[in-house]
């Protein structure tokens, strides 16, 4: 095309006019998203069959030593359907969350599909699926403490979003996590495992001590109590825009058969999700401006000769859930049908919230979960 001195003005304008819609439409967008703050958390090695059906009676035989019918766990959690053993198991999760301000994806039964895109099925390479977006099979090959080696999602938000370090804050039980959460060591605040946290309340200076008094049976996973202590501290005094609790009972209780000690310590989360919940929508910075994703870093098997283990060999292994309560997503309850999500997805769909792309920073990550999106 040629240009003349007539053309040459015209497409300047015609170019700042663009510029200017453009500039428009990405400030609308921002001013319908609500959300400033995001908060994951990850429930090592819950079953999506508890999740969604509660107590499983045939586990529970295999487990008890007399008739399951006498125990405590079963008078506590036993109904006569899954929707009310589940709803006696997490009754805040199904009834203010999952009511009213959030959806559920993983139930089978539903049609629904939520899974591992690593093939190993372990703690290390789902929790670096989750946190990097992307699944390395060759670079991740078990759960030795070491740094990631991929950069994550955290890193991502700290450096897009310009946030101090305490600002994107990991807490959590088991001391892999501590490093799973980084690729350059000190990029995000974590404390992980038997870690001491400083803190001026002598309250909390209290439950820090007590981590090294009331040990676990394990020696790299302290109680799930301390870390949601000590991350509600540091939630309180250090407001962190990007938070990450991960819990890690459930996992180790399982590994050593204890099924009753599973099912407390997930009536144990739905307490603290309540408490979490109750303390974000009393706060101006986090009320209705928080977005949380909950979910697990692998599943586990599915009979009673294999619940308490999970590998590559066991097929359900690979299947998790994801649940997700958001001021910018419009489903609610469980959902039904669509396409199987992918937990390499659950990075770019935590920037997707804060209008941030995050295939600037690994464009072999899995993409957004648009259907949360869809108005």
């Amino acid at each position: 095309m040629n240009m003349t001195k007539k053309t040459l003005p015209r497409l300047a304008k015609g170019l700042a006019c663009l510029t200017a819609a453009l500039l428009l439409l990405d400030c609308g967008h921002a001013a319908e998203r609500k959300t400033e703050n995001l908060i994951l958390i990850t429930l090592d090695g819950v079953r999506y069959q508890e999740l969604f059906g509660g107590l499983d009676l045939e586990i529970l035989k295999a487990t008890s030593s007399g008739k399951p019918e006498a125990t405590k766990t079963y008078q506590r959690f036993w109904a006569d359907t899954p929707k009310e053993r589940r709803e006696k198991l997490l009754p805040f999760f199904w009834g203010e969350w999952m009511q009213r301000h959030g959806s559920v994806a993983g139930n089978p039964q539903k049609g629904s599909s939520v899974r591992l895109a690593n093939r190993l099925h372990f703690s290390y390479p789902g929790y670096s699926e989750i946190l990097t977006g992307q699944a390395r099979d060759d670079l991740i090959t078990s759960n030795d403490k070491v740094l990631n080696p991929n950069p994550t999602v955290l890193e991502f938000l700290r450096r897009k979003l310009g946030l101090p370090q305490k600002q994107v804050a990991a807490f959590a039980s088991w001391d892999v996590i501590g490093v799973a959460v980084e690729h350059t060591a000190g990029a995000v605040f974590a404390n992980a495992g038997f870690q001491a946290y400083e803190h001026p309340d002598p309250v909390v200076q209290a439950v820090s001590r007590l981590q090294f008094e009331m040990l676990t049976p394990w020696d790299t996973v302290r109680h799930d109590e301390v870390t949601f202590r000590l991350g509600m501290a540091h939630l309180k005094t250090h407001r962190p825009r990007v938070f990450y609790l991960s819990f890690g009972e459930t996992d180790d209780w399982a590994h050593d058969k204890r099924y009753d000690r599973v099912l407390a310590a997930i009536a144990r989360f739905d307490s603290m999700f309540k408490e979490l919940w109750n303390w974000l929508q009393a706060d101006a910075q986090y009320q209705d401006k928080t977005t949380l994703l909950i979910t697990t870093d692998h599943g586990r098997g599915d009979i009673a000769l294999n619940w308490h283990s999970h590998n590559a060999k066991i097929k359900d292994s690979k299947n998790t859930w994801l649940a997700v309560i958001s001021p910018d997503s419009p489903l609610r309850g469980e959902w039904v049908g669509g396409e199987p999500i992918v937990m390499d997805q659950i990075a770019a769909t935590l920037c997707r919230f804060v209008g941030l792309d995050y295939s600037k920073q690994n464009s072999k990550a899995g993409k957004p979960i648009t259907r949360l999106f869809d108005k």
